[in-house]
């Protein structure tokens, strides 16, 4: 009898102390703000309005950036102490999300600034080329693989490939150069709740 209640107590001293389940916000999380991170970045995201995403950027060595995109997939605004960008869409956005494999779409923009003409019209094409695994430390997301190419008129201004976490709203990695000898990738390698 007295070796059965010593039992217990022997197996709970093997165990540790205490165990840590990785902190992986998901869909039903997300809304309340999660912390992306690599070696030089510190990406805040918060839920705002509609599909609004707000991101605050912490640089290395630069002044904080303040993103508002669409759906976390593009930007529609970025501020810093030596950047203001802002685009206003001539499309209707709300037929974008949910993104699907296969899916293309055309959103015309025009890009606000001071040095800015405003008889140009931009383009921005979304490909959605794939859906695969990615994992931020202990974290695995379902992304989707999607193109994105700017256009001036029909003048290609910038390629490249982002993998876009639904659940999340986030652009989780940049692909550049994609399919090239030159191809890199800028991505987060950890993520966290927002406990703030």
């Amino acid at each position: 009898m007295f070796k059965n209640r010593l039992a217990p107590l022997f197996i709970a001293a093997l165990l540790p102390v205490s165990v840590h389940a990785a902190d992986c916000p998901s869909a039903d999380t997300a809304a309340k703000g999660f912390v992306l991170e690599n070696t030089g970045a510190r990406s805040e995201f918060r839920k705002a309005e509609g599909q609004i995403v707000k991101t605050v950027n912490h640089f290395s060595g630069s002044p904080q950036q303040t993103v508002f995109s669409f759906a976390g997939l593009f930007d529609l605004a970025r501020f810093s102490k030596s950047e203001q960008y802002a685009m206003h869409p001539l499309s209707d956005l709300s037929r974008i999300v949910p993104l699907k494999k296969g899916a293309q779409t055309k959103v015309a923009f025009l890009p606000l600034g001071p040095d800015e003409q405003a008889d140009t019209r931009w383009s921005l094409e979304l490909t959605v080329a794939g859906q695969e695994s990615f994992s931020l430390g202990e974290c695995k997301y379902k992304v989707l693989r999607v193109k994105q190419v700017i256009k001036r008129g029909d003048e290609q201004v910038d390629i490249l490939s982002v993998l876009y976490s639904p659940d999340l709203q986030a652009t989780l990695a940049k692909v550049y150069d994609e399919g090239t000898a030159n191809e890199y990738t800028v991505r987060y390698d950890s993520i966290q709740s927002l406990t703030q």
